[in-house]
């Protein structure tokens, strides 16, 4: 047998093992882990609150505990095993008066700071995705 045969034998050989393994892998570890998602949510978080265009509702907040919020609750949604303990959505956000244009910025900020980490697209995606609905519940003016 040629070594370019066994190259292929091999490749299809486990092509679908790894396969397998990708699909099982949660999305929580195929953004990275905490590690990661800390990394991203500390960064776009601080970008925003610094963002005087759409920061004020970030005037009297801890961001150390909105951080951890919201890592917390992207490794509960994606899988990492955690368990979210903050309040709903709706309550969180009462009387912030959030815009649309605040909300569009983290959205911006999140995907800039996934990139700048090697988040895939697909991943980025469909965290981006799970996330979305949240906007009913946040976005108050």
């Amino acid at each position: 047998m040629t070594k370019s045969l066994l190259v292929l034998l091999a490749t299809l050989t486990f092509s679908p093992a790894i396969m397998a393994a990708d699909k099982a892998a949660s999305l929580y570890q195929r953004l990275g882990g905490e590690p990661v998602v800390a990394r991203v949510v500390e960064a776009a978080v601080g970008r925003v609150a610094r963002d005087p265009r759409v920061n004020q509702s970030f005037d009297k907040v801890n961001l150390r505990k909105v951080n951890r919020g919201i890592v917390e609750q992207i490794c509960m949604l994606t899988g990492g095993g955690c368990r979210y303990t903050g309040d709903d959505m709706k309550k969180v956000h009462a009387g912030l008066d959030i815009t649309e244009q605040a909300f569009n910025a983290l959205v911006e900020a999140l995907r800039d700071e996934m990139d700048r980490n090697g988040v895939g697209e697909r991943e980025k995606n469909e965290l981006l995705r799970i996330l979305a609905p949240m906007k009913r519940d946040i976005v108050t003016r």
